[in-house]
């Protein structure tokens, strides 16, 4: 269901791009505003896993959930992802126009290629997660958890310092 969200996400994006957006997304003034948003959004996040860090446990089962359930929050997440408009408007866009060179059978293939690496992605991820916990101890789970949480932080503050001190992506 995460998934699915992202990918209603995603095909809104290409809709959109094809009316013209990526003009917009791809101008300096949204990567730096994307790098400010997102880099507050990623050290907000990593100083939160960082707080929250002794209450992590793998052994029991987490109640956490998404208020908006699995599906709006795949979307949110990925909105508030930032590199997901980024993404979108570069490497993303370039693909589904390599696809329309096809005609739309080209771009129902890259499509549907999208969504199956998506969908394998996510629950890869999902079956890691459920399988990995038999052969890791939350002290250890902690220890990963903290280090992703300064790998956070660091990516959060040097979005912002690429893009509006170094001059953007070289």
């Amino acid at each position: 269901k995460v998934a699915a969200g992202h990918l209603m996400l995603e095909a809104v994006f290409a809709v959109l791009i094809g009316f013209g957006l990526r003009t917009w997304v791809a101008s300096a003034v949204v990567h730096r505003l994307v790098a400010g948003i997102g880099g507050a959004g990623l050290v907000a996040m990593g100083c939160l896993i960082l707080a929250r860090i002794n209450s992590l446990s793998l052994s029991r089962r987490s109640q956490l959930s998404f208020q908006g359930g699995p599906i709006t929050g795949g979307a949110f997440f990925s909105a508030v992802s930032p590199g997901f408009f980024l993404w979108g408007a570069t490497i993303g866009t370039a693909v589904l126009f390599q696809g329309l060179l096809k005609g739309l059978m080209g771009v129902a293939c890259v499509a549907a290629g999208h969504a199956l690496a998506d969908v394998a992605w996510y629950w890869s991820v999902s079956f890691s997660v459920e399988r990995g916990r038999a052969f890791c101890t939350d002290k250890l789970y902690r220890g990963i958890m903290a280090s992703l949480a300064v790998c956070l932080i660091i990516l959060g503050i040097g979005l912002p310092v690429k893009y509006w001190l170094m001059g953007g992506a070289r």
